[in-house]
């Protein structure tokens, strides 16, 4: 959430009303098309021995439209990387030959090329939708006037443009924050549009939003464009030309561009090579042999459940579903489907005993228990011990980074046997056999954490197969996969599932989906109603129940069952309110009117003006005066003293604290009231606790009623003109607080991650120090990531810098440091004339 701008930020564009600039419209100012030239250029990481890519040699026109390709660890993201100037200096790397964008090196040719990136959420920087999309524009010193016509502008070719600029970020979709991300590039009018994978995080309609905003942004802007991909199908209608990078492997100088053309001309001739290095050449049929027969079909319907949600409700906090009733039997494979936000992934952590239903039930059959339970009330996964877990309920992390625990790829995949009892070399003969198949064999000794995105997803896709599971969930297992790993994957799941397995799969692959014959289970939005009793345990083995039809999400009857023509499976829909209708409820900038109005530099220093004086005295009168004129302010400007008192309970909890510490343990002075071992209470200490209880309320409570409400954009505006303080420090830092809320997401599903593998039965110290490692490898690569994004939109340039929003003061302002002033120059003033300045009033 966030709140309105204030009222001291000065905006003639208006950013509180609704950007309404129509996607019909060209850009006012035509941009320039970029040349691409790459002579011999190659990469390596300074992390790395071998070379990321070499010997690149390609021209692209300016305005024309390129699809990168190259099978997994072939230099893609490197490359795009490089032309986006983001790729580093000379101590992070090693560089060969040269990139230019229009004859100047690329990392020099700042703001040229606009990069988006695979994940939305480290993209967004700033809280809401009209500053982050300005902000490219206001590193690149575009005037203010041009910056908010320019970010209306590429609003609205995106199709935000009825979006209110003042929306937060964090109240919109994956399709929405990547169509952000895009207009924020394309405000910048680089000339150059880099998509890195740009739908891959996305369902099916994110895909096709993404796809239609970069066709119009395309035909209005007539910009170069180079994307990554690997599901070509998805842009091959916008692109003009192929290039194909080859893969340096085991320090071999070979490589560079392997294949460059028309999409005609390259999948003609060397379909064949593409398909075997891995692309999805367009037209080549996925494998459909992994599908159950139906003969197979029919021998794991007639078997018992495996995993059983009874009357399930899941979320976290606010149910995202209710009334849930699913059986997931052995030798079958179930999809959970539907649209980014619906809750796919909860209800697959519930699923796999890792987070408590709200109501109801996730039970497993009596024969998957471990024997210590037996089919009692503890059948139920979320009730199990950590190592109870292995063998029997899997989870691969949609992140894939949350379930490494381990130094190296090899002792990755060995843990679960291990855990499961298997000698050391039994295990790491399974994590051999598994890393061969997978790809990995040759990151056997590397730690997980330097492999590429889509050799991570395998890792973890890897770890968790070799613990054999018989209920293994799966959390968009595909992601990042080029054709042959794709296969592979598959292959591998469907052996899960010929060997007795319930595999549930979270994904929006459908390719995945027809391979496998899976059942469909679909979250999808829409009314809910009630279609009164319906049958437990339908054909689909994906049963439902009669739903209250006030239910937040229900599992619909069979007569919303989608027949699935692999398997003649039935599939389900889960029923889910629209994002649309979730509304975001509005934040005030402050309680009282008084201090909404004033700039949020000037409530950071008068909280200091009021707080610091207080210090120099320790008595009771400077502190009632003090917080009692306080009181007397805030009532006056609107907040009830109540009400304030209410919101500012933390200062009550601590003021309470050190009245008890100097009560008991204060310095003896005056006659002596109690004494018990060390408690020694005297007259003495009881004034001065209740002085310290005083002076902790006058000090702490004006400084959390200026705090509530602060817009962290807005002080940050504020500090870099008004104060003049570096806007690296303060933006990066403004975006740094942005990544402790996901940080703090990190932890729970490290913890989460580490349950499922069989470690969460550690002590409490010992598992927190583990967690710890992996939040701070973590927190790393998401600042590595922020920090990319950041400096792809020309943040950090040794240039001037505009602000799309000025900062500036008012009368009010004045008001306001002359209250700060005077309470405590009052306040002080009588404990002087008192008498109880600073005076100990008892003898010791």
């Amino acid at each position: 959430m966030t709140s309105a701008p204030s009222a001291t930020l000065d905006d003639p564009a208006d950013a509180s009303a609704t950007a309404v600039a129509a996607a019909t419209h060209a850009p006012t100012e035509p941009i320039a098309p970029v040349a691409v030239r790459a002579r011999d250029w190659g990469w390596r990481h300074s992390t790395r021995r071998d070379f990321a890519l070499r010997h690149v040699d390609f021209d692209i026109r300016p305005g024309e439209h390129v699809l990168l390709l190259g099978a997994s660890g072939a230099g893609k993201s490197t490359l795009m990387a490089a032309l986006a100037g983001v790729l580093g200096g000379d101590d992070e790397g090693e560089e060969e030959g040269s990139l230019t964008l229009d004859g100047v090196e690329a990392r020099d040719a700042r703001g040229r090329a606009g990069l988006v990136l695979q994940d939305p959420d480290s993209q967004i920087i700033l809280e809401r939708v009209g500053d982050d999309a300005a902000f490219g524009c206001e590193n690149l010193d575009v005037p203010r006037d041009e910056t908010w016509r320019r970010v209306r502008e590429s609003l609205g070719i995106v199709g935000l443009g009825d979006l209110d600029l003042t929306r937060s970020t964090a109240h919109l979709s994956g399709g929405q924050r990547q169509r952000l991300a895009l207009a924020g590039v394309l405000a910048m009018h680089p000339g150059l549009l880099l998509l890195d994978e740009p739908t891959a995080n996305l369902d099916p309609e994110g895909v096709r939003e993404v796809h239609d905003a970069v066709r119009d942004v395309l035909a209005k802007t007539g910009e170069t464009m180079v994307v990554v991909e690997h599901h070509i199908d998805v842009w091959l209608d916008l692109i003009d030309r192929v290039i194909v990078l080859g893969r340096p492997e085991d320090g071999n100088v070979t490589g560079g561009v392997i294949a460059d053309g028309t999409p005609n001309e390259v999948f003609s001739t060397m379909g064949d090579v593409l398909a075997d290095g891995g692309a999805w050449v367009p037209g080549r049929a996925v494998p459909t042999t992994y599908r159950t027969t139906r003969e197979a079909y029919g021998r794991a319907q007639s078997g018992k459940p495996l995993l059983i949600a009874d009357d399930l409700s899941f979320g976290r906090g606010t149910p995202l579903g209710e009334h849930a009733n699913l059986a997931f039997r052995g030798g079958e494979v179930y999809a959970l489907m539907g649209p980014n936000g619906a809750g796919k992934s909860t209800m697959a952590l519930t699923l796999a005993g890792l987070l408590r239903p709200l109501a109801g039930h996730v039970r497993v059959s009596a024969d998957l228990a471990p024997a210590s339970r037996g089919a009692s009330a503890n059948d139920e996964p979320v009730h199990w011990r950590s190592r109870e877990l292995l063998g029997r309920v899997g989870m691969v992390f949609q992140e894939p980074e949350h379930q490494f625990v381990t130094n190296s790829v090899r002792d990755e995949v060995a843990l679960g046997p291990k855990g499961m009892g298997a000698g050391d070399d039994e295990a790491y003969r399974i994590a051999d056999d598994m890393l061969e198949r997978l790809g990995l064999a040759r990151f056997a000794k590397a730690n997980p954490y330097t492999l590429s995105g889509g050799e991570k997803r395998r890792l973890s896709v890897a770890s968790m197969l070799a613990a054999a599971p018989k209920v293994l969930i799966m959390d968009e297992p595909t992601f990042g996969q080029d054709f042959t790993t794709w296969t592979e994957m598959v292959r591998l799941i469907a052996i899960a599932r010929d060997e007795g397995s319930a595999v549930i799969m979270v994904t929006h692959d459908e390719p995945l989906v027809d391979a496998l014959g899976a059942t469909r289970v679909r979250f999808e939005a829409g009314e809910m109603r009630t279609d009164g009793d319906v049958p437990r345990e339908p054909a689909a083995s994906v049963s439902s129940a009669s739903v209250p039809s006030d239910s937040a999400v229900s599992v619909s009857s069979a007569t919303d069952a989608v027949t699935n023509t692999a398997t003649d499976a039935v599939a389900q829909i889960v029923r889910v309110s629209p994002q649309s209708e979730r509304h975001e409820p509005a934040k005030p900038a402050s309680p009282s009117w008084f201090i909404a109005r004033i700039n949020p530099v000037s409530r950071f220093v008068m909280g200091l003006i009021l707080c610091i004086p207080m210090f120099f005295s320790l008595d009771v009168v400077s502190a009632t005066t003090a917080l009692g004129i306080e009181l007397a302010l805030l009532w006056i400007g609107g907040v009830n003293p109540i009400a304030a008192c209410r919101k500012t309970w933390p200062v009550w909890i601590a003021a309470a604290g050190g009245f008890v510490s100097v009560f008991l343990y204060g310095k003896a002075s005056g006659a002596t009231l109690l004494e018990l071992g060390v408690i020694h209470v005297t007259e003495g200490s009881v004034y001065f606790a209740c002085a310290t209880f005083l002076r902790v309320l006058a000090i702490a409570m004006p400084g959390v009623i200026l705090a509530l409400g602060l817009d962290p954009t807005d002080l940050a505006d504020g500090l870099v003109q008004l104060l003049h303080l570096s806007p690296r420090f303060v933006y990066g830092g403004l975006a740094g607080m942005r990544m402790f809320t996901l940080l703090q997401e990190d932890w729970r599903a490290l913890g989460l991650a580490r349950r499922s593998r069989g470690l969460g039965d550690e002590g409490a110290v010992k598992r927190a120090l583990s967690q710890a490692f992996g939040l701070l490898v973590l927190s790393i690569r998401r600042a590595t990531k922020l920090a990319t994004a950041m400096e792809a939109r020309g943040f950090g340039g040794s240039g001037p810098r505009s602000q799309a929003r000025v900062s500036s003061l008012h009368a009010i302002d004045v008001v306001g440091y002359a209250i700060a002033v005077a309470v405590p120059t009052i306040a002080l003033t009588a404990a002087v004339l008192t008498g109880y300045w600073n005076q100990p009033l008892f003898s010791a």
